[in-house]
Order: structure tokens, then sequence, then C-alpha cells
């Protein structure tokens, strides 16, 4: 993957997008090498990005571009403009093929990450705005993306592991030893909770009439640019889904457990989208389910997941104090 995209190869893609390219350099994520290719020409700056499937659904690679890319049109029809703007190639279409893998190109964002209860602030309403934008003009079409179902699978492979934890190496057994009763028990609360008919019918009701979710908002895919506007890069992963689980992800990923930075997301959100007792009740119960201890049963001998066995390790006080901020956010 090293030298995946030649120049010439460079060059032909960008070119179907009407850019000339003066000079291009590959910029690598936490999980490839050349997850983005940065594209200079004489008209500015642009991102050229391949797109992968996600093996979580059960469709091809070109059906998966074809969504989104409808998807992020509708987006961009409706006003939304928390992200990078995408190009249209000469087709016409969104994304364009080269060698069997869909790319598309966006205009590129010079920015900083978020450091500030301000910046949290615009990433709740930016994030009430996709939610809120994706769902006035019904219908979209594409399937629902149930999360709920897909944590359940992952909960129960843990609690396996968890029941064989002697077959795992020492340090995963002390960790399970010392964590792993208490992910559970903080898993019971949640599906409880889930399961209570007040938050089934809340569900039932975004199945039917569903929003799009980013999938992914992370600290790594937040950038505040250099004029102070906020965007949300990497859109590989929206889909019609649950805006409480972007929403609690969000929390998740991004506020480093600071209850500062939680309130101001959440206020931020609320400014345009607020949110009932039920609605915060779901949040909650959401953010209270141990995925990083999930993931690490699924991938045991990934070494992301001893990091981040280890963050959770570290960070554990903290979390506690997070989930008893947001059950007294419920209450409010």
């Amino acid at each position: 993957m090293v030298n995946a995209y030649t120049k010439s190869r460079i060059r032909k893609i960008v070119r179907r997008f009407d850019l000339i390219p003066l000079r291009s350099d590959s910029i690598a994520s936490l999980y490839r090498k050349n997850a983005i290719v940065r594209v200079r020409t004489e008209s500015g700056t642009y991102a050229m990005k391949p797109f992968f499937r996600s093996n979580l659904l059960h469709t091809g690679t070109i059906d998966q571009i074809k969504t989104a890319a409808d998807y992020i049109q509708h987006l961009m029809n409706n006003g939304f403009n928390s992200m990078p703007k995408w190009l249209a190639s000469n087709s016409g279409k969104l994304w364009t093929l080269n060698q069997g893998r869909p790319f598309y190109v966006t205009t590129w964002i010079n920015g900083r990450s978020m450091d500030n209860q301000e910046d949290f602030e615009k990433l709740g309403r930016a994030l009430a705005s996709l939610h809120t934008t994706s769902s006035r003009s019904f219908p979209l079409k594409g399937p629902f993306y149930d999360h709920i179902r897909l944590w359940q699978n992952h909960d129960r492979l843990f609690r396996r592991r968890m029941a064989k934890a002697n077959q795992t190496n020492k340090w995963t057994r002390r960790w399970y030893k010392r964590f792993g009763e208490s992910c559970n028990q903080f898993s019971d609360r949640s599906w409880t909770e889930l399961m209570s008919p007040e938050l089934v019918d809340l569900f039932v009701k975004e199945m039917i009439r569903p929003a799009l979710i980013h999938c992914d908002i992370t600290s790594l895919n937040v950038i505040i640019a250099d004029d102070g506007q906020l965007f949300i890069i990497d859109w590989d992963r929206i889909k019609l889904g649950s805006i409480y689980v972007d929403l609690a992800t969000a929390l998740m990923n991004t506020t480093r457990f600071n209850p500062v930075l939680i309130h101001s997301l959440l206020n931020g959100y609320e400014e345009l989208r607020p949110l009932d007792r039920t609605e915060r009740k779901m949040i909650s119960s959401l953010y209270r389910l141990p995925r990083e201890a999930w993931f690490t049963a699924r991938f045991p001998k990934s070494p992301r997941s001893r990091i981040m066995l280890d963050i959770m390790e570290q960070t554990w006080p903290l979390r506690l104090k997070a989930m008893d901020l947001l059950d007294e956010w419920v209450n409010q």
C-alpha cells in the first residue's frame, strides 16, 4: 500500500473531476497508509479518497458508494454545510471508478482539532443539523442500520470470551478479572432500559422515519477550519440509522469524559433539536455500553485491542463520573 497511488494514477482520477494536479502527497490514517491523497491544483487543494466497503453490510462496494453518494447529494441539496463539498465527476456522479476501486474528491479543509467549549457546541449544532436536515425531506431510500442488534451480538461474544478467560493471555485475564464484571453490569442495566416500552417505542418510530447518521464521529474526523467553521470529514459510513446512537457515540469518542465538554456538546445539540426525557434516557443508556471492551473480544490479537483496554483502565474513574453526569442530565 505504500506505493499504491502513482502520479499518473492520481492525475487520471482527478482529471475526471476537472482538476489538474500540480503536486500530491498521501496522508495516513490510523488504519491505512494511504487513506487520503492531498492534491494541490491552481484552483485550490482537494482530498482524493478511495472508498472501501463496510463488511457489516451485505452489499457490494459499488452499491455502497452509490448509496453514500445519494445521501451526500441529499445533504448538499438541503443546505447542510458542515462537511467538505463533494465534487461531481465528468459523468455527473460524485465518484469515479479506477482499477475496480471507487474514488471521490472533496475540498481540502485546513484547520485544527477541537479544544474548547465553543468547538464542542459547534459539533453539537452540526450533528443536530445533520439529523434534522435529513429527516425533514423524507423518504430516503436504503435500509435502517440496526446498531442495537449488532451491539447485542458483540456483548454476547464478550461474555463468552470472559467465561473462557483462562484461554487468553495473562494480561487480558487480569483485565477481565478487574473490569469484566462491571462491564457486564453496565450492559445489563442499559439493555433493561433499552427494552422498556418507552424506549422501544422511540426506536420503532426511528425505524419508520429514520435520519442520516455519520456513524464515525471521532476527534480525528472533526476539523475547526481556519475561519472557525466546523467540518465533519470521512463520510464513507453514512447511513440511515438512529440519531441517538450517533449522538451517544460522538459523546464517547470526542469529549474524553470531560463534564464541561459533554455539556457543551449536548447544549449545542439542543439549541437546534431539544431532547425530551425519553430521548435523553436513550442517549444515556447507549453511552453506558462498553463498546471498546466488546471490540477487544472480537479482535483479541489486534494490537489496537490492548491499547483500547489500557485506555479504558486509565480512564475508568472518569467514565463512571460521566455516566453519573448523564443520569443526572436525564432527570433535569
